[in-house]
């Protein structure tokens, strides 16, 4: 049985990108991808692990023309890989561990380990906001409700005051009307 191929749109799949990405970074990093017999490009396993290691680089921050050099000694260490495993199958078909199949293990684990961690600090992160926004906004709601209870306390104060100098202004205003005939009197009389 030959070595599995995917179809571009299968491959892009797997790597979870656009089909054009691939044909990009096909074109910019100069890789040589397999084409059948119609001419269409075919991808191999190891041509998506490459490429889902440049999406890792990339996402982490890499750009594609830092990548470029970098790619030649992927794909030959990861021939070596392919030779060193071929090489390592013993009579009961078991395979034996090389310290560069344990190294690339060790990445695979620190990487995956890595990014459950960047998911879970976002995910706590989020928790923490939402959890400090609800406490502060029923802080500031609280304290809106206090601010507003003794502006409307002042409010009704300043009526109140308001009220008794109206009152006393009107009381002032009889006592003046009800003193004034008896000053014309006094005025007429003894001519104050």
């Amino acid at each position: 049985m030959g070595e599995l191929r995917y179809m571009i749109s299968e491959a892009a799949k797997q790597v979870e990108v656009e089909s054009h990405v691939l044909r990009y970074w096909e074109e910019e990093l100069e890789l040589t991808i397999e084409r059948n017999e119609m001419g269409h490009r075919y991808y191999t396993k190891d041509d998506i692990e490459l490429f889902e290691c440049i999406k890792k680089l990339k996402d982490k921050g890499m750009l594609l023309k830092d990548l470029k050099p970098v790619i030649p000694d992927l794909i030959k260490k990861k021939e070596k890989l392919h030779q060193k495993q071929e090489l390592t199958i013993s009579k009961e078909d078991t395979e034996v561990i090389t310290d560069e199949k344990l190294e690339q293990v060790k990445t695979f684990i620190s990487d995956v380990v890595t990014e459950v961690l960047l998911d879970n600090n976002e995910k706590l992160k989020q928790e923490i906001t939402e959890s400090v926004t609800e406490s502060v906004t029923g802080e500031v709601v609280h304290e809106m409700n206090v601010a507003l209870r003794e502006k409307e306390r002042r409010e009704e104060e300043h009526f109140h005051k308001m009220d008794c100098l109206i009152r006393q202004q009107q009381v002032l205003r009889k006592e003046s009307v009800k003193a004034a005939p008896i000053q014309r009197l006094k005025k007429l009389v003894l001519g104050v």
